[in-house]
């Protein structure tokens, strides 16, 4: 081990590095405050420089403690992936993070396709992180709609702007031609998308009262009670592809673009890890129109 120090202090660092927190790293990795402080000073006094500005009982990265972030940050993964690979003798796998609406209307229709070209990589999906989890890396990656791209840390694939539009089955199409015939119409909601009707009210340059109508706990069924006949539900055209190519649901309004996109995130230092970066190029391939 010449040339390096000791370990516990490396992983100690990672820790309080990730989370800019000396406490936080306390809790997390089951010590006292007092060791997580020892470690990281002797760390500091093995390189001969200062990883963190202390200041007011905060602690922030020196611009060396932002490089051996970063290498640990990649230390860490390999030895991780390989560590359980060896302890398993499992396939190599990847976590996956996104809304349940995501998965169930897009990734799961289309993830056969992946498992057919790529056997030995076993997809595990999870439920919705955010960009903390991705970053502490609790999830390998994460899909999100986001209005802003992700900062400078993070690896961003964009997947598809995001456009909503009034839908419903067939059977209202004569009763829908333009954004007044809405109120005569019995509206649906997702409350996971609880403002989705007035955003695209704004958008569209319809004005009235769009917050009536039944309520359903996810997207997913609010798609299904469109489907089934109960009403018109506002919905991102990325999640409705298959159920607009097969004609029970249509969009008589169309759609129109909303300060969103929808984006495949992960750290910028596990980008080039082979599973990822086949699972970034597959997905890239099935999010074209």
């Amino acid at each position: 081990m010449t040339g390096l120090p000791p370990l516990r202090a490396l992983h100690y660092f990672h820790q309080a590095a990730l989370h800019s927190s000396f406490s936080v790293a306390a809790d997390r990795l089951h010590v006292t405050h007092s060791a997580i402080s020892h470690q990281i000073r002797q760390l500091e006094s093995w390189m001969g420089k200062p990883l963190f500005v202390r200041s007011n009982g905060r602690v922030k990265l020196t611009s060396h403690g932002e490089r051996l972030l970063q290498s640990c940050q990649q230390a860490f993964s390999e030895l991780r992936s390989s560590c359980e690979t060896i302890r398993t003798g499992l396939r190599q796998y990847i976590s996956v993070s996104c809304a349940p609406s995501f998965l169930s209307q897009w990734l799961i229709p289309r993830i056969a396709s992946f498992y057919q070209r790529y056997p030995g990589i076993e997809i595990r999906f999870q439920p919705l992180a955010d960009l903390a989890q991705l970053r502490s890396e609790h999830v390998d990656v994460l899909i999100l709609s986001h209005s802003a791209r992700p900062e400078s840390d993070i690896d961003a694939m964009l997947i598809s702007e995001d456009e909503i539009g009034p839908l419903c089955a067939p059977q209202f199409a004569r009763q829908l031609q333009s954004g007044n015939d809405l109120r005569a119409l019995p509206l649906l909601h997702a409350d996971t998308r609880l403002h989705a009707w007035s955003e695209w009210a704004e958008k569209a340059g319809i004005s009235g009262n769009f917050s009536g109508g039944q309520h359903f706990d996810s997207l997913t069924l609010g798609i299904q009670a469109a489907r089934s006949g109960l009403g018109v539900l506002m919905a991102p055209h990325l999640l409705v592809r298959q159920e607009l190519e097969d004609g029970t649901l249509i969009a008589p309004l169309g759609f129109v673009r909303v300060e969103r996109a929808t984006w495949m995130l992960t750290r910028q230092s596990r980008s080039p890890e082979p599973e990822i970066s086949l699972f970034r190029d597959w997905l890239r391939e099935a999010a074209q129109p």
